[in-house]
């Protein structure tokens, strides 16, 4: 294992770093429909990514896609080189440029960036993996970017040794919730808002102010299902002759699965306790870390309101989020300033499960109108 991982650090190195990469895309095109499927599959019932009849009546006078879309163009990260070093997504920052509309038609890149050996403390090399991935529309323009960042560990993160998988060892079961925390979920979510047409103007908000909460979960397989379609996920999207000649081309994407002798993908991790256990250690499937991303950005999302710009969403992974498990997604305004002519709000975000434990930290930018500049629905300028 040390020469191979010593190799393919070399070759990584030498051939690969700057090196301008073609992602795979999963709908070149924003179309209404991909629009609405992304939405489902995250959860999201803003109206301005679905309801037509409402989106023509808005500011942008047709449907737009949430900003996060752009996951279900290309996902937001990427498993590339180094053999012998098991990825976990560890984080990730977004910027902005335009908005997304119908009809817009989508090139992708993958600039593979730094990568940075980290200190050894425990007998496992441990590397962190970034790269920039660049969404350029039919016009040529930069619509979106996303710096995206892995750790790349010698060994399996939390992989468990042979010896402790007794085969007697009832499997751990997802969190059981008692009638008084599913009528806290069921409150929190039917208390969602979506702030929508009702325009949210920079000198209203003040520093401190708490975004209203975003639910997810309990996470379940139908969860991640829907988020698999809804993004259109190429890791998982090939079945019977088409997946296994996939994988038998590129074994490090597979897994043998005990039960049967055959190759599956490891995206099964995300879907089977029994992938999850073999490929990461875990006792029960887990969320995907640029699915969770998105998550905090329907949060803002529904904040700003229909005439609000994202333009940064920056989300740091602290923990895991297994199935069984409710993330609360959460925020408060830290700070606002004027630059360039545009309002911008900061926003801190953080994300904890039905235990109070902190999963996710973050932080946004949005660009908000004054109260007297609030667009007129015929003259809104495309961004």
């Amino acid at each position: 294992m040390p020469d191979l991982i010593e190799e393919g650090l070399e070759k990584y190195r030498r051939k690969m770093l700057g090196t301008i990469l073609r992602p795979p895309i999963a709908n070149e095109t924003a179309s209404k429909e991909a629009i609405r499927h992304f939405a489902d599959g995250l959860g999201d019932p803003n109206p301005l990514w679905r309801d037509e009849a409402y989106a023509l009546a808005s500011i942008h006078q047709g449907i737009i896609a949430s900003p996060l879309f752009l996951n279900a163009v290309s996902e937001g990260q990427a498993i590339v080189g180094l053999p012998g070093l098991i990825a976990t997504f560890v984080g990730s920052e977004w910027e902005w440029f335009k908005l997304i509309r119908v009809g817009d038609r989508f090139s992708v890149t993958n600039e593979l960036l730094d990568l940075q050996e980290l200190e050894n403390k425990d007998g496992r090399r441990r590397f962190l993996q970034t790269g920039l991935i660049r969404y350029t529309n039919q016009d040529d323009h930069l619509t979106g970017s996303c710096r995206w960042t892995l750790m790349r560990s010698e060994t399996k993160p939390g992989q468990l040794k042979k010896k402790d998988l007794k085969k007697d060892e009832p499997p751990q079961s997802p969190y059981h919730y008692s009638e008084e925390e599913l009528r806290a979920i069921y409150q929190a979510i039917e208390s969602e808002e979506v702030r929508g047409g009702n325009p949210r103007t920079f000198e209203e908000v003040e520093v401190g102010d708490l975004l209203p909460a975003v639910i997810k979960g309990p996470l379940s397989l139908s969860d991640m299902v829907a988020w698999a379609c809804g993004i259109n996920w190429q890791r998982i999207a090939l079945a019977h002759g088409m997946k296994l000649s996939f994988l038998r081309r590129y074994p490090g994407l597979s897994y043998i699965d005990p039960e049967t002798g055959t190759p599956e993908p490891i995206a099964n991790s995300h879907f089977l306790s029994s992938a999850a256990r073999i490929l990461m250690g875990s006792p029960l499937p887990l969320d995907l870390g640029f699915q969770r991303v998105c998550w905090m950005g329907h949060l803002v999302t529904n904040w700003m309101s229909d005439v609000g710009f994202l333009k940064k969403l920056e989300v740091r992974l602290n923990g895991f989020v297994r199935f069984g498990d409710t993330t609360w997604c959460q925020g408060k305004v830290s700070g606002k300033r004027c630059e360039g002519g545009e309002h911008r709000i900061e926003l801190a975000l953080l994300a904890k499960n039905q235990e109070g434990k902190m999963t996710t930290e973050g932080k946004a930018e949005v660009i908000l109108p004054a109260g007297d500049q609030l667009p007129a629905k015929k003259k809104e300028k495309r961004r």
